[in-house]
């Protein structure tokens, strides 16, 4: 039988995991992005319903209080993610200031070709 504690995470759990299938069929969050949440979700569902094995476990490597190792855990996943979108938003980054270069560039070019088409119109007005 589950007592409410893993029932409620379960649910939560559960919930998280829609949300992020109707963020990604909504298009709001890409797949490449919804695959740690969707991790994060399934790991919640798999720690809360073998608490008992992870209890087990976490004695065993030498952790008296097992709800810590599960708050070390959680602290480490967040890290993990926190990581991954500090790569993304890094290389986003990069292509932005690609982009704002290449449209400078190409606004140069533009000024003069129409410099250029102004002399020459002037040119055949006057011929």
């Amino acid at each position: 039988m589950l007592d409410r504690i893993t029932i409620a995470i379960v649910v939560g759990a559960v919930a998280l995991f829609l949300i992020v299938l109707d963020l990604i069929r909504r298009r709001k969050l890409e797949e490449q992005h919804s695959l740690l949440w969707l991790a994060a979700a399934a790991g919640l569902i798999v720690l809360s319903l073998t608490r008992d094995l992870w209890e087990q476990l976490v004695l065993n490597i030498g952790i008296a209080y097992p709800p810590t190792a599960l708050f070390i855990a959680l602290f480490v996943a967040m890290i993990m993610i926190l990581l991954h979108f500090s790569t993304v938003i890094s290389r986003l980054t990069r292509q932005n200031r690609k982009a704002a270069q290449q449209i400078g560039l190409l606004e140069q070019r533009l000024c003069e070709l129409e410099e250029g088409q102004k002399s020459l119109d002037g040119r055949i007005a006057q011929s």
